[in-house]
């Protein structure tokens, strides 16, 4: 019978982590199994992605009226929602954390859709084909902890991202939304970040262009970006160096320099932390 014991937290529940693999610092999926529990679950870091692999048939929300789990069906729970649950039968579930400032990113990059629209909603007991195939198929079955699968793996996370968008229909409206910077103001400041990125840009150069204080620039941008300044100069400069990695026989040192980096251990560094590999290992899968 299941346990009637008050809630816990999801953090100290009875939940078996199975694997987990930290793709950047505001990407990660975890594999969990878990059985007869009463818990809560709070966001308060991150958006959570998930979907029972097996089992789930007598799990239900018990602060509102829901339907139960079963293989296939997703929960999507936003940032800094509260759920209550009960778990019945054993069940094998994935969870996909990512952060808000990573999903607008997002957003903006491939739709280019204003950040500031996207807030997504909480849904559960949801079921999507596609997401099931790329769950499923090539999230589960893939290796982890094989750092030949990373850059497939995050590929992968990036389809489901974008997918989980597409389903928000959100319109491009970036004309009508107030606040940041003017379209004109953004222009001039991200083309003098694409002309200039192998060299140190200061922030006082960004601000003097936006006519702002440098303070009032940092928000305004991240409005507009949904990254800080800094953020959207490195990852300028990474894609930037991976072109060069796929396209030239530059040395990591030269491409390192080339890209704005101070040194090749400055350029590793921080592509590893973007891009998941090193970039000699980026090079090789090539």
């Amino acid at each position: 019978m299941p346990n009637k014991n008050p809630h816990v937290s999801f953090a100290q529940s009875k939940k078996q982590c199975v694997r987990h693999t930290l793709l950047r610092n505001e990407v990660e999926w975890s594999h969990y199994t878990n059985q007869y529990e009463r818990l809560y679950y709070q966001n308060q870091q991150q958006h959570t992605l998930s979907m029972y692999l097996n089992g789930g048939y007598e799990t239900h929300r018990t602060d509102v009226p829901s339907s139960n789990g079963a293989p296939g069906r997703f929960c999507l729970m936003p940032q800094n929602s509260e759920s209550r649950w009960e778990i019945g039968v054993p069940q094998e579930f994935v969870h996909l954390y990512f952060s808000d400032a990573h999903l607008k990113h997002t957003a903006l990059k491939v739709f280019d859709i204003d950040p500031r629209q996207v807030c997504l909603p909480e849904r559960i007991f949801f079921e999507n084909a596609k997401l099931e195939t790329l769950f499923r198929h090539q999230i589960n079955d893939t290796d982890w902890y094989d750092k030949h699968n990373i850059l497939a793996i995050e590929q992968f996370t990036d389809t489901i991202l974008v997918s989980v968008l597409q389903s928000l229909e959100l319109k491009n409206t970036r004309r009508i939304i107030t606040g940041g910077l003017s379209p004109k103001k953004a222009k001039q400041v991200t083309d003098f970040i694409h002309g200039n990125f192998s060299r140190q840009i200061l922030l006082s150069e960004l601000a003097d262009l936006a006519e702002l204080s440098e303070y009032h620039f940092c928000r305004m941008f991240k409005l507009n970006f949904a990254q800080t300044p800094q953020q959207y100069l490195m990852s300028i400069r990474i894609e930037y160096a991976k072109m060069a990695l796929e396209t030239s026989e530059h040395s990591l040192a030269q491409i390192a320099l080339l890209c704005g980096f101070a040194n090749q251990s400055h350029f590793g560094r921080n592509f590893k932390q973007h891009v998941g590999v090193t970039p000699s290992l980026y090079r090789r899968q090539l």
